[in-house]
């Protein structure tokens, strides 16, 4: 729901709709990290908002709807974060470790909680209205990549849509491996996946 920058300003009226939209979303995501998805009611997170309980259901129609919002806007920070990488400078070795181990990172710094929300938004991600999201996801791997290769940072050999696959691939299934699994070394194998990946990817002449 957050206004588009193209869009015209925002009257009186939407503004409130919008602030009261963005109170709900924040008091959700707050105690879906205290006390977790399932144990958290509607009525606790309207108490938290501050709104009616009612109000709740003129925004999102149920609770997943909430939780398919997160899993929205994680997928725009993910955009966004692939955008500001390709803008980096470096060869994509250098890209690559810098979105792996980042992400890795983050990982391990989440507190028990987020962590569980984090896995729950994730999965939801990838098993609710997959279409959609999945094309989204995919289609920002190419954009990273498709620059890549047009800066001489990529092989222009292979389909960019086949490098996105694989890219995209292998930092998801990173990412649920970790939220599946409490003894995966996520440093490492971010790290190993990284430098592997830009083994691959490199022109002809950098591959190692």
């Amino acid at each position: 729901m957050p206004q588009d920058a193209s869009e015209a300003p925002l009257n009186r009226r939407d503004r409130r709709r919008l602030e009261i939209y963005e109170r709900i979303v924040e008091a959700g995501e707050a105690l879906f990290e205290e006390q977790g998805y399932d144990e958290t009611k509607v009525a606790e997170i309207c108490e938290r908002a501050d709104v009616a309980y009612g109000t709740f259901f003129n925004h999102f129609p149920t609770k997943l709807d909430l939780l398919r919002e997160m899993a929205d806007r994680a997928l725009v920070r993910m955009v966004e974060r692939l955008e500001e990488l390709s803008k980096q400078r470096g060869n994509i070795e250098d890209l690559l470790i810098l979105l792996f181990e980042g992400g890795a990172q983050t990982f391990q710094e989440l507190s028990p909680g987020r962590r569980e929300l984090v896995g729950r938004v994730q999965t939801l991600a990838y098993t609710d209205s997959p279409e959609d999201r999945d094309r989204r996801f995919h289609a920002a791997f190419q954009a990273f990549l498709r620059r890549a290769v047009e800066e001489g940072r990529v092989r222009d050999d292979v389909p960019v849509e086949t490098l996105a696959e694989v890219v995209s691939s292998s930092f998801a299934f990173m990412s649920l491996s970790w939220l599946h699994f409490d003894d995966y070394p996520v440093r490492e194998r971010a790290a190993s996946a990284a430098r592997f990946l830009a083994s691959t990817l490199a022109p002809k002449g950098e591959r190692k």
